[in-house]
């Protein structure tokens, strides 16, 4: 039986997902620090004295090859406000953008309606465009965080092997005008322990600046590309 995702990659060889149940394809996993080191490259936007704040105050950096239970978050892109994503958005390409609250739930709902499975995993990982490093990261990812599981209400689903649960918490704007931001995810407790199911919940947590939002260890981001 065919999938109903399909699978390309963005500029930096990192794999999106596309399926007919949305108007928007999705990243499969949030930014990771190895897409936005491209960015920060290509672009010269922040130099390398910003970028190692950044590392040292919030989350420090993993290889690809080397996350595990205690700090795969390390992979992903944390610590970052609502313009800095949104900059990175813009070098990303036509279409690329932040969702907006509404779109990250209804992409999460989306995807929780299929269990976590092999079929697609494997292919995506044989895409041959597929960036290494974004094949050893997926791969771990989805063996690590099966060790996370039990915090997992209704078991581990597609939108886990995503990391849209046991990730880190996603930067959104708050509603279709794109002014204020917001959060929604659900991080492992072992990074941090006060964040509910966004499956479950109605609300996503507010900024107290949201208009600025607020640098977080466990805050990164995820982009949507219109279709």
């Amino acid at each position: 039986m065919a999938l109903p995702f399909t699978f390309t990659t963005d500029k930096t060889g990192f794999p999106v997902v596309e399926t007919p149940d949305l108007p928007f394809a999705v990243l499969w996993l949030p930014v990771t620090k190895i897409q936005f080191e491209h960015f920060l490259v290509d672009t010269g936007i922040y130099d390398n004295d910003w970028y190692q704040e950044i590392l040292q105050k919030f989350d420090g950096r993993v290889s690809a090859g080397s996350g595990g239970i205690s700090n795969y978050w390390q992979l992903f892109m944390t610590g970052i406000l609502p313009r800095e994503a949104h900059q990175y958005a813009e070098w990303c390409g036509y279409g690329f953008d932040l969702p907006t609250s509404n779109q990250w739930k209804d992409a999460i709902r989306c995807f929780a309606r299929w269990r976590a499975d092999t079929a697609s995993l494997n292919a995506l990982l044989t895409m041959p465009q597929l960036n290494e490093r974004a094949r050893l990261i997926v791969k771990t990812l989805d063996t690590v965080t099966q060790e996370d599981a039990w915090q997992l209400n209704g078991g581990r689903l597609l939108c886990d092997q995503m990391g849209m649960r046991l990730g880190v918490m996603e930067i959104a704007y708050e509603t279709s005008q794109r002014s204020s931001f917001c959060c929604w995810g659900q991080p492992s407790k072992r990074l941090y322990g006060a964040i509910s199911d966004p499956l479950r919940e109605t609300e996503p947590m507010h900024f107290i600046n949201r208009t600025e939002g607020t640098r977080m260890r466990h805050g990164g981001f995820r982009l949507i590309r219109s279709k």
